[in-house]
């Protein structure tokens, strides 16, 4: 492991992911560390009851310091990014990378943030195909007309966890965000898109189908959500 400061903070929240957890952490660290090795892989387990929480402290002891656990009770996907989003602030690493911990975030994609990281403030994957149905599919494209009427704001991916943040530039945005908003990332992309000055980036990508388990966000909830999101958004819009 290198003794220089972090430069990447990895974002993994989780939620009974304990059918890809492993495999997920496994690949990740092998492909980041074939572009850095001054990097914090954080795991946020969001109140798992599956065994999720067993399965990372195993990882731990093969990963050493370089994976960090933060265990905390369930609040949701959103703000589980958040927290973490918030700790690279606060530790003054600079840059973040988000991903998800079901297998969806293919790895193979990550050399092309990376490579891109001092050209743009954020840059966003964008899932050009999509493993995971027809009916994920509809409501990406909800979503991002669902934006456009109500915020004006024409994001190709709102929602996707495949995503990497300049702190410095992102910061005051995530701070904006508060503990009750729902569809976290979603927000933050409306509100960096809002922010004078932001650079943005777009890579195609792949995004898989699960290695197992079920959404946290289940799509009928996930309508619900999207709703207070945007009345939530209008109002810090204004």
């Amino acid at each position: 492991m290198s003794s220089d400061p972090p430069e990447l903070l990895v974002v993994m929240p989780v939620y009974n992911e304990s059918a890809s957890v492993r495999k997920v952490v496994n690949e990740w660290f092998t492909e980041i560390e074939n572009w850095t090795g001054k990097f914090v892989f954080l795991a946020i387990n969001d109140g798992s009851t599956d065994g999720t929480g067993d399965i990372l402290l195993q990882l731990r002891g093969k990963f050493g310091e370089r994976l960090e656990i933060v265990d905390r009770e369930n609040r949701g996907h959103g703000q589980s990014c958040l927290q973490g989003y918030r700790l690279a602030i606060e530790r003054g690493i600079p840059f973040i990378f988000q991903l998800d911990s079901d297998g969806q975030c293919d790895p193979q994609y990550f050399f092309r943030f990376w490579r891109d990281r001092n050209k743009f403030d954020v840059i966003y994957g964008v899932r050009k195909r999509r493993d995971d149905g027809w009916r994920r599919v509809i409501a990406s494209m909800v979503l991002r007309l669902t934006l456009l009427v109500f915020t004006r704001v024409n994001c190709a991916d709102a929602n996707v966890p495949y995503r990497l943040m300049r702190t410095a530039a992102c910061a005051d945005t995530i701070n904006r965000i508060h503990a009750q908003f729902f569809l976290a990332n979603v927000g933050l992309t409306v509100l960096l898109r809002h922010q004078p000055g932001i650079m943005e980036g777009l890579v195609p990508i792949r995004f898989r189908e699960r290695y197992g388990g079920e959404p946290s966000v289940p799509l009928g909830k996930f309508a619900t959500r999207a709703v207070e999101m945007v009345r939530q958004l209008r109002d810090l819009l204004r």
